[in-house]
């Protein structure tokens, strides 16, 4: 008789368990998922305190360009406001056709989400669409 009391209070634990997570996923869900973006979920204007996991937008000068190592992935280096920072753009993203389409000394506008590779922030772009010619 005692197994089956043991199980019900593991039971009911459970249930109170899943009905707690529910309800703070309820209150604070839809706040978690829209960190790093504005209330509409457009992207924020890019600053130096901009964090990982943002949603951001920037206008910059292309200072070069060039192809990864592996996977023909393009890597830009701009300059915003003194700060060197690089934009990732995958392959999937239309890597190659903004290679044809932007030069060092352009002035471009980005949106992407920061990233970080070996410690130091980045812009990964999620679609060729994001990056435009000023």
């Amino acid at each position: 008789m005692k197994d089956g009391k043991e199980e019900k209070i593991v039971v009911v634990l459970l249930v109170m368990a899943l009905s707690s997570l529910s309800t703070a996923y309820l209150f604070f869900g839809s706040d978690l998922a829209g960190a790093g973006q504005s209330p509409g979920g457009e992207a924020l204007q890019y600053t130096h305190e901009s964090e990982v996991g943002e949603k951001v937008t920037l206008d910059a000068e292309v200072l070069s360009k060039r192809f990864t190592y592996t996977g023909d992935h393009l890597l830009l280096e701009v300059d915003f406001d003194s700060e060197v920072l690089s934009v990732f753009i995958p392959k999937t993203a239309g890597a190659e056709a903004l290679s044809g389409s932007i030069n060092e000394g352009d002035f471009i506008s980005i949106k992407g989400k920061i990233s970080e590779y070996e410690g130091k922030k980045e812009i990964k772009v999620e679609r060729k669409e994001d990056i435009t010619l000023k």
